[in-house]
């Protein structure tokens, strides 16, 4: 859909719902809920709970064929460099840190080639595929806490971890053995919905979503475009018809 487009469809089904009660939304303000509705709509996707028919995004080839733009996969090899930096921060003597890319939005399936102690001439029958494990800092207190837990050869618990200022990001992963590399499919973060050029429609109050602030039209295929559009005149609804309010709390509470 063009700018256009979006714009004209928005008032057009926001004024079917809200009854022309609500004052106008203005572009800046359509091109914020669109991009909100955006990004709930793809966690939602990955939130089989998040969504009416209890899919996964590759239950169906909609959901396949509506984020298929956004899923990339990517390699990060162990870097000395990268640790000797983090080195000091990480939460146990077990933890190494991987760079991945800035556009990180949410990591799908991932995996990591793990080398046993003791094998330091990169004998590949000692490399072990394992899985990594998204874990929580309170599971994590639990494990050191258990003085019979034996190292965990067949899993890699990863933490996120701060990389402020950095133009990557940084996963804190552990295990008492050697990662060699860290491999992932992830879904990048989308491009916002902005409908004009912020600066030029909007003078002198310095604009932007997500950092920009020049026209960018939404990446996704048409079929998920109209859900987007539908959920952010939902969003606006909710917020200029307060008496609608649950609209606005449901959702929220989906996308968690």
């Amino acid at each position: 859909m063009t700018s256009t487009e979006f714009s004209n469809e928005f008032d057009i089904l926001f004024n079917s719902i809200a009854t022309n009660a609500a004052p106008d939304i203005d572009l800046y303000e359509k091109s914020v809920y669109l991009t909100d509705a955006q990004e709930i709509l793809i966690k939602q996707y990955f939130n089989p709970k998040g969504n009416k028919y209890q899919e996964g995004f590759e239950n169906s080839s909609k959901r396949r064929n509506d984020l298929s733009q956004l899923v990339k996969p990517y390699k990060s090899v162990f870097s000395e460099t990268i640790n000797n930096n983090f080195k000091n921060f990480g939460i146990t003597k077990d933890s190494k840190f991987f760079k991945i890319p800035k556009n990180t939005f949410l990591i799908v399936q991932e995996r990591a080639d793990i080398l046993l102690e003791g094998n330091t001439d990169l004998d590949l029958s000692n490399l072990i595929d394992v899985t990594v494990v998204p874990t929580t800092h309170d599971e994590i207190n639990i494990e050191l806490g258990n003085p019979f837990k034996n190292p965990n050869k067949k899993r890699v618990a990863r933490l996120e971890f701060s990389s402020e200022g950095l133009d990557y990001n940084i996963v804190e992963l552990i295990n008492p053995f050697r990662i060699l590399n860290y491999r992932f499919r992830y879904v990048k973060y989308p491009d916002p919905i902005i409908l004009t050029n912020l600066d030029s429609s909007f003078p002198g109050e310095n604009l932007s979503i997500n950092n920009r602030n020049q026209e960018t039209l939404c990446k996704l295929n048409y079929g998920i475009q109209r859900e987007i559009l539908k959920l952010a005149v939902k969003l606006a609804t909710a917020d200029y018809k307060p008496e609608l309010y649950k609209i606005k709390s449901q959702i929220n509470q989906t996308s968690k």
